[in-house]
């Protein structure tokens, strides 16, 4: 049975009258509807969203963040929030209500499923960073979101609006929300390993937004890999950006704070080859990219010959990486490349010919 019919007004505590126009949707949480706020003459002033939470705990939640968070131009605003009840005794029906702004742009589900959103990839960075700037404010006093979804996450003039705090929470503590309730879909496939939602998983949300920005397809969390992130049409620094932000939980930003400074930063990352160091030995090297006449097998050989210690992976030790031809996108070594070097890890990075010259005298003695 509808929580409110069509036709219904509702008075606010401070008396401000909604009218109830029309069904809008229907979650979990609770029952949203279209309204318009009124006069007291019972003129028509404003289009709203009307929602009519399932619980007490889901309605004092999202109250609470929608007034901490009022007056951000990135997030839905909240208007109102009060009790209606009908009825006596037993027979009393209370109503948890919540009146927000009216999004007539829909979100970013809709624009991408019966619009065809697709944004540039400078556009998706710009509007990707307004929305960390939001979590920010958030994860500063530990509120976590849980829920960035495409269908959670508005257009208001074509630029991205948060909305839907109903599963939002307040870590009392560094260690994470409860992850007993969030969206399986969007969320990170380790968590099944973990009881707890915290910061990183956030991010982990955002990424996937990005990529979803990006390809103007819904990107679930059984799409990200490797391959379908360097076939995105963006630049090297924000693919690698959207790796990490997805990547397992050990790789992945920890904190909006972190994942802005990355987005940032990575673009500042220098990853073509450049000064190479005098000698290989005792250096820890990785290789990457296709070598022109030489296998892998044969450059580690040469490696090994000048005293290198070839690595399969990138690792804390690696200090030299060698880089051959690559395809249209950098791929995912050197995805880790640029985040080790924003972090302070000392890579130096040289081309086929450098390490050829680095090389030639072991090899030379090997003949």
């Amino acid at each position: 049975m509808p929580r409110l019919r069509v036709g219904e007004t509702l008075h606010s505590d401070t008396g401000t009258p909604y009218l109830v126009t029309g069904p809008l949707g229907e979650g979990g949480f609770g029952e949203a509807y279209t309204g318009q706020r009124l006069s007291p003459k019972g003129r028509p002033l404003q289009p709203v969203a009307i929602k009519v939470c399932q619980s007490l705990e889901d309605w004092h939640g999202e109250a609470y963040f929608g007034r901490l968070l009022q007056g951000d131009p990135r997030v839905v605003e909240l208007l109102d929030a009060f009790v209606t009840a009908t009825g006596r005794g037993q027979r009393q029906r209370r109503r948890h209500v919540l009146v927000f702004e009216y999004m007539a742009e829909g979100t970013v589900w809709d624009a991408v499923e019966t619009a065809g959103l697709r944004w540039p990839g400078g556009k998706v960075r710009a509007e990707i960073r307004a929305l960390l700037k939001v979590l920010r404010r958030m994860h500063g006093v530990w509120v976590i979101h849980r829920d960035i979804k495409p269908d959670n996450v508005y257009l208001r003039d074509g630029r991205l609006v948060l909305g839907d705090f109903g599963i939002t929470k307040l870590a009392l503590d560094q260690k994470g929300a409860d992850a007993s309730k969030f969206q399986p879909d969007f969320a990170p496939r380790d968590l099944a390993s973990s009881t707890m939602w915290g910061p990183a998983e956030d991010i982990f949300q955002v990424g996937l937004l990005a990529a979803t920005l990006l390809s103007g397809e819904i990107w679930w969390n059984d799409v990200v890999s490797a391959r379908a992130i360097t076939q995105l049409e963006a630049g090297d620094a924000f693919k690698s950006w959207i790796w990490h932000a997805t990547g397992a939980r050990s790789k992945r930003y920890w904190h909006a704070d972190d994942a802005l400074d990355a987005l940032s930063s990575l673009r500042r990352v220098d990853v073509t080859p450049g000064r190479a160091p005098r000698t290989l030995r005792g250096q820890p090297v990785v290789f990457t990219g296709r070598l022109d006449g030489m296998t892998r097998t044969q450059a580690v050989a040469r490696a090994r010959a000048a005293g290198a210690h070839p690595q399969s992976r990138l690792t804390d030790a690696t200090t030299v990486v060698v880089v051959g031809r690559v395809g249209s996108s950098e791929g995912i070594k050197m995805f880790g490349v640029r985040e080790r070097l924003r972090t302070g890890q000392p890579i130096r990075v040289v081309s086929q010919e450098q390490f050829e010259r680095l090389t030639a005298g072991r090899l030379r003695r090997l003949r």
